[in-house]
């Protein structure tokens, strides 16, 4: 422990006159943060000691963080929190989260909030706001590229897609929604323009987006709205968060996502198996549609969390995107971290694991072997949209199955077969690495119907009973 001439750590001095008192000083970049700070008046001279090097580390780790009172204030412009809350997060959240974080508040809050003080921002406000977005989508600004810039963009970019994205500053995935003509964000349209040393109006056209937002999906921005001023209440800029108590749109149950039933999960797989999609794919959406996983989880899955012998797949980490590309990292929450008995699934693994070698001897120096179970064709990580594409060209062939399937339907489809099944929902939350409430939230439906399910045994039992019974029970019935 680092200690001044006054036996203090360092940064710690006593205040003159006031006994019990300490001043906490830091320098950040140049500039110097202070506070006071009185510890237990019971501490020996060592307690002391250790309390004020834990006070001084804490003040000096919220300096570092950017989280003390003064860098943002009540009077501070929405504009201006949400950068600081964004240099914040990022120590915090996974960096593909991150990306949709800022994301978010570009396309669908600072347009509206940017300008408005913290403390005129009320809770009627952020109701009309989640309105707006959910009749109009927010009326925010967006960038398409013209076709000239994207057939400029795709001869420039022939099999280097994956580096020239951190080299532009964007994400892989969006990297590749310029390239498909998808709407984006302001940012990265100009990013992309100067990367190509094009001008912005001749590269992109602007338009207003007014598409009604999901229920879901409004409900998402305000859970990253509530975030920042939950961490403005806790930094003591506000007293309280406007977003808590705002009326937020209710999410019936055909905005939770679609998942398939029986009769339609037997298709589905069978329509895989005919599919042209390659054999890597087809076995990452089966792992999502017979193991719960989510799409980066089973593109994150490597052969040594397979244990053949005891028939259990380790899942520990997930696929995310980051400015430099695709990397595995960790996985969504720490309960996603789980053990999964497989043995439905191991023979099919095995099968995969066989093939996989065959394909890597044939491909020679151009198989890159990072030991993955569902790699792209040369070893490397599985973008999402390989799945995707091929769950919507399914879906398109088959008007039996729901029209916005999408890979995350197999996780849900999973979760709602085992409840149809009986399995209670604290194991249920175990097996898909989700909590009790989620669950609870997200399967709702799949409870009612085996609540129905249940009151229909229950009223055939009771209509056998009344047809057995002695005539005067009938009589009195």
């Amino acid at each position: 422990m680092t200690k001044t001439n006054a036996n203090l750590p360092t940064g710690v001095s006593a205040v003159a006159n006031r006994p019990g008192l300490y001043r906490l000083s830091v320098m950040i970049l140049g500039k110097r943060y202070s506070e006071y700070h009185r510890p237990d008046e019971k501490l020996t001279q060592r307690q002391l000691q250790s309390a004020l090097q834990k006070a001084i580390d804490a003040f000096r780790d919220k300096a570092e963080r950017g989280t003390l009172r003064g860098h943002v204030t009540d009077k501070s412009r929405f504009s201006e929190a949400v950068e600081w809350y964004l240099s914040t997060a990022k120590l915090e959240l996974r960096e593909s989260t991150l990306m949709i974080t800022e994301r978010t508040f570009a396309e669908y809050l600072t347009p509206t909030l940017g300008n408005t003080p913290l403390r005129s921002i009320t809770t009627p406000m952020i109701t009309q706001l989640l309105a707006d977005l959910s009749e109009r989508g927010g009326g925010h600004t967006a960038y398409v590229a013209k076709p000239s810039f994207i057939e400029t963009v795709k001869a420039q970019t022939v099999g280097i897609v994956s580096p020239t994205a951190p080299k532009i500053g964007i994400g892989y995935n969006t990297f590749l929604r310029v390239r498909a003509g998808s709407t984006v964000a302001e940012q990265t349209a100009q990013l992309t323009a100067d990367y190509f040393n094009t001008p912005l109006d001749t590269a992109f056209e602007r338009q207003e987006v007014t598409r009604p937002l999901k229920a879901t999906f409004v409900n998402r921005i305000s859970t990253t709205l509530s975030a920042l001023f939950t961490a403005l209440v806790n930094n003591d800029v506000l007293e309280k968060n406007p977003v808590k108590k705002a009326t937020k749109p209710r999410v019936g149950e055909a905005d939770r996502g679609a998942y398939l039933d029986t009769a339609q999960m037997a298709l589905f797989m069978s329509a895989l198996d005919d599919s042209p999609a390659d054999d890597s794919v087809k076995v990452c959406l089966s792992l999502c549609l017979m193991l719960g996983l989510r799409s980066g989880e089973a593109r994150a899955l490597q052969w040594r969390d397979v244990d053949f012998n005891s028939a259990i797949i380790h899942i520990n980490r997930s696929v995310g995107e980051t400015r430099n590309g695709l990397i595995i990292g960790e996985p969504k929450t720490k309960r996603s971290v789980r053990k999964l008995p497989a043995g439905h699934v191991v023979d099919m693994l095995a099968d995969h694991k066989t093939e996989q070698g065959l394909l890597a001897a044939s491909m020679g120096s151009e198989w890159t072997d990072n030991g993955l179970v569902c790699p792209n064709q040369t070893g490397g990580i599985m973008n999402r949209t390989q799945p995707y594409q091929a769950v919507v060209s399914i879906a398109n062939k088959y008007k039996e199955l729901p029209p916005d399937l999408h890979p995350h339907s197999l996780r849900h489809t999973f979760g709602s077969l085992l409840i149809a099944q009986g399995v209670d929902i604290v194991h249920v939350a175990s097996l898909m690495g989700d909590t009790v409430p989620v669950v609870a939230k997200i399967y709702a439906h799949a409870f009612a119907e085996r609540e129905a399910a249940a009151m229909d045994k229950i009223g055939a039992a009771f209509a056998q009973i009344n047809a057995t019974a002695p005539k005067f029970i009938s009589a009195a019935n």
